[in-house]
């Protein structure tokens, strides 16, 4: 058993209690057959709506002053290694009046991932910058960078181990020697990454309240994570190198008339030899484009397959109201595993708020962006 092995899925596996119906069995050998992601990153269906996961090249590319995000997920809930993963953001546009190319924007970022009985956490908080370029009115660049600082910790006091099962007797005898060493539960790394993000909009940039009447828009890049590919074992003397992560995607929202548009979202995620691949379409409907009062609903589907089996069908919902915007989605599996988990995969919410100031003419400063 090699040590990226131990300190990445040992711990889960061992969050189960000692079983000897078939069941269990079977749900062990699912979790070893899928231990291959445990080692990766947090992601979340509604990638979408998580730009910090995203891209650093994502920080300030929204229609406003002051961005806040926040993104909950509970997976597979119903085995005893379920994931809970929370994320909560805010990043801001610095723009200059007299600046007419282009503007700074800057973020801070906080998420938050456990899983199993063993308590396996990583809590990272992050700082990122980009800078925005726009290239006419209507297409903009930007390049963004990341800089994290990560923990990584687990518990054992709710773990059951070989050495507890009094093989003779038959019962697991609780508060006997574990017969493990764990010399370190925790670990704390520096992380960074960087992105570049392609913005093609029809609403144009000297336009200064945003009406609705120009709805499209594509966002495309990369962001590229851990790039200095950081130590994360929890032994003395070896060392687990968090493997660089890569994350092309395609977002965009094509107008079909004055109340509806289509909107599709294209996500990659590819991290040593794990890949995952994620769609979504949606239909936006406008029931209201009156400023103050603008309101929207989008329901829409998901699907997730990685290069093992396909994973989940994902139907979505979100809506839009002024600043306000709220999404909710559900997995359901499809894979092997959807025989431990009752196809449920688990529920995600997200949420964002957008700041946005009233601009003083004739001095006035604006997000050119949708």
């Amino acid at each position: 058993m090699n040590v990226q092995y131990i300190s990445q899925n040992y711990l889960q596996l061992y969050a189960f209690k000692k079983r000897k119906d078939l069941k269990q069995i079977y749900l062990l050998l699912a979790l070893l057959f899928a231990g291959t992601l445990s080692a990766q990153d947090i992601h979340y269906s509604q990638f979408y709506n998580a730009p910090f996961v995203l891209n650093p090249g994502l920080t300030g590319i929204f229609g406003g002053d002051v961005r806040v995000t926040g993104n909950f997920r509970n997976q597979w809930h119903r085995v005893p290694v379920d994931y809970t993963t929370f994320s909560a953001a805010v990043d801001m546009n610095f723009i200059n009046r007299t600046a007419r190319k282009g503007f700074f924007s800057g973020g801070l970022a906080f998420s938050r991932d456990q899983a199993g009985y063993s308590k396996l956490q990583l809590v990272n908080l992050g700082l990122n910058g980009s800078y925005t370029r726009a290239f006419d009115d209507n297409f903009f660049g930007t390049i963004g960078a990341q800089l994290g600082v990560n923990s990584r910790r687990f518990k054992t006091d709710q773990l059951s181990f070989d050495e507890q099962f009094d093989q003779y007797q038959g019962v697991y005898i609780p508060g006997s020697p574990t017969g493990e060493n764990f010399t370190n539960t925790s670990n704390f790394f520096l992380d960074f990454g960087l992105g570049i993000n392609f913005r093609v909009q029809e609403l144009k940039r000297n336009q200064l309240v945003d009406l609705l009447t120009k709805r499209s828009k594509l966002d495309f890049g990369i962001g590229v994570f851990h790039l200095n590919q950081p130590d994360q074992a929890f032994f003395a003397g070896e060392k687990v190198k968090l493997p660089m992560r890569f994350s092309p995607y395609l977002m965009g929202v094509l107008q079909l008339s004055s109340s509806l548009d289509l909107a599709g979202n294209v996500y990659g995620q590819f991290q040593t030899v794990y890949q995952e691949y994620l769609g979504m379409l949606g239909l936006n409907i406008h029931l209201s484009r009156t400023l103050g009062r603008q309101f929207a609903v989008q329901p829409g589907l998901g699907y997730r397959f990685n290069n093992v089996f396909g994973d989940a069908w994902i139907p979505n919902i979100q809506a839009t109201y002024n600043n306000w915007q709220v999404g909710f989605s559900y997995d359901l599996n499809r894979s092997d595993f959807k025989v431990a988990t009752d196809h449920r995969g688990g529920p995600e919410v997200s949420i964002r708020y957008i700041f946005r100031s009233v601009p003083a003419l004739p001095y006035f400063k604006f997000c050119p962006l949708i």
